[in-house]
């Protein structure tokens, strides 16, 4: 007689991993702030005085490659130079965040099968997903190093478009601020996105894994169920897919993959005797 299994209640989140990794991007993005502030805001206003008075020069108003953009060059350089330990930082506590979003999603994946079955499922290889958090540390420690530099040389290429747009000095100097200003609220909100996509991905990816694990063939997309889940995820809500094939309407992503995707993979668990006989298969294995 088959046993009648309860409804299977969605892996929660990893919502404080998420929010953690959230604020260590904000960190660097603060620390990038106060170094334009110290040492870009100062020398504004005596940029574009020197601009200006080329501006009021007899021979023309061509700009010339001379003070005002060696003083650009050497403040940006100096930038740089305070962004490496903040960096350095964001990305060491990123390395640790990784094990932590694995814990809890073995967490969640050990509540679903017991649920299930009744039992845990088998004990993990301690190196079963180092290959994964490595690739996956690598990949964020290029977006971490990636926030400071894109964002300094976006503020530095439209200094420079200013600087040389021949407007007079309080248009230019406003200018200039509101740059600032504008990159470095665009790097705020790319952090919140960043932190957002990567804790989903690798938590979706330790799914993944689990599931196929324990003989996991098949799923059943499940959204969110709110405003801000996408049309086409929503399309396929409650429809049964195989990890060996995603979904084409999804760009042939599985739930997790997509940027910033809340959905999960509902597992179409293995019969009992099926899944007995590969506990029993691992413990031949071991």
């Amino acid at each position: 007689m088959k046993h009648k299994r309860k409804p299977i209640k969605p892996m929660k989140y990893p919502q404080t991993h998420d929010a953690s990794y959230r604020r260590t991007l904000l960190r660097l993005s603060n620390e990038l702030k106060l170094s334009l502030k110290r040492n870009l805001a100062p020398i504004v206003p005596d940029m574009v005085a020197e601009v200006t008075s080329h501006l009021d020069h007899p021979e023309g108003k061509m700009i010339r490659y001379d003070a005002w953009q060696d003083d650009l060059r050497r403040e940006f350089a100096k930038i740089a130079r305070e962004m490496v330990t903040p960096t350095t930082k964001a990305i060491r506590d990123m390395l640790i965040l990784g094990p932590k979003i694995n814990n809890f999603n073995k967490e969640e994946w050990t509540k679903l099968v017991r649920s299930q079955y009744g039992v845990n499922p088998t004990s993990e290889d301690p190196k079963r997903f180092d290959h994964l958090m490595k690739v996956w540390a690598e990949n964020n420690a290029r977006l971490i190093k990636d926030i400071p530099h894109k964002t300094m040389d976006q503020i530095k290429n439209t200094t420079i478009e200013t600087l040389q747009s021949g407007r007079n000095v309080e248009d230019m100097t406003d200018r200039i601020y509101d740059i600032m200003s504008e990159r470095t609220d665009v790097t705020d909100s790319r952090a919140r996105l960043i932190a957002r996509d990567q804790v989903s991905k690798l938590n979706g990816a330790f799914t993944q894994q689990r599931q196929r694990d324990i003989g996991v063939e098949s799923y059943i997309w499940r959204t969110v169920g709110d405003e801000r889940v996408r049309d086409t995820h929503e399309s396929v809500d409650g429809e049964t897919f195989t990890w060996d094939k995603p979904p084409s309407e999804t760009d042939d992503n599985h739930p997790g993959e997509d940027y910033q995707c809340r959905c999960w993979a509902e597992p179409i668990l293995p019969e009992e005797v099926a899944f007995n006989a590969s506990l029993l298969d691992e413990m031949e294995d071991a």
